[in-house]
């Protein structure tokens, strides 16, 4: 255990983490995708025009695609992984194996209408962080958005010289980037990589959420990292928060 970061110019202190409980979110009342705590933290941000990570380990904007009548859920073809609806194109995406297909207007098995997007993706959250934070300026950072030749680096160009407020984006905000204007760091649903069919999943969460915390608080400023799950209690989540 470290008790302070190891840095060419002395020892940051490390960020406080803490857990939101989604349960009891829902239980006052609250259906928005982000906390009263997560929301307030990111207020502040904005408030002090600091810079904010907001970590979602999945892309698109909903993670799959249900019928209400039968419960069919719409699988790839190709290696049956459920497929995920990607907003700014229309079409659904195996992220497995990246096959595509257009969005059904009927259920293939039953020939309902009553079609569900369920989940959350990156894309989505990026449009209700919008909504919910009008004032904030956004940048996505995921696969779907770094396609281009050089696209990486002129993200995290943008959002170093603070073209940005708050940053979106999947694991690939979580490994090696020093950022000092980030005080905050929000994991928006820690629960994406646990319910995964890997008997590691435990502990590439655990990874994934050390990881993404060591962003917050390198600058001068202390550092806050919100971690929103429904398992509290999991020992992946709860090993990242006292890391």
């Amino acid at each position: 255990r470290l008790p302070e970061r190891v840095t060419p110019g002395g020892g940051a202190s490390l960020p406080r983490i803490e857990i939101i409980d989604l349960r009891e979110e829902l239980k006052s009342g609250n259906r928005s995708i982000f906390s009263v705590a997560l929301s307030e933290a990111i207020e502040r941000v904005l408030d002090n025009e600091e810079q904010a990570i907001l970590f979602l380990n999945r892309r698109g904007a909903a993670t799959s695609i249900q019928c209400r009548n039968c419960g069919f859920v719409l699988a790839c073809r190709r290696c049956e992984t459920p497929l995920g609806y990607h907003l700014t194109e229309d079409v659904l995406v195996c992220h497995q194996c990246n096959q595509r297909a257009q969005v059904p207007r009927t259920c293939p098995r039953c020939m309902s209408r009553r079609i569900k997007f369920l989940g959350l993706g990156t894309q989505r959250l990026e449009r209700e962080t919008g909504l919910t934070f009008p004032d904030a300026r956004l940048l996505r950072w995921d696969s779907d958005v770094t396609r281009q030749k050089h696209s990486h680096q002129e993200i995290l160009d943008r959002f170093r010289n603070h073209e940005a407020d708050i940053l979106i984006g999947t694991q690939m905000v979580a490994k090696g980037l020093d950022l000092p204007r980030v005080t905050l760091v929000g994991v928006v649903n820690a629960d994406t990589g646990l319910n995964l069919p890997d008997f590691r999943a435990g502990e590439r969460t655990f990874q994934l959420l050390c990881q993404v915390a060591g962003r917050a608080g390198r600058g001068t400023v202390p550092g806050q990292v919100i971690i929103q799950t429904y398992a509290p209690e999991h020992y992946a989540v709860q090993a990242a928060a006292g890391h």
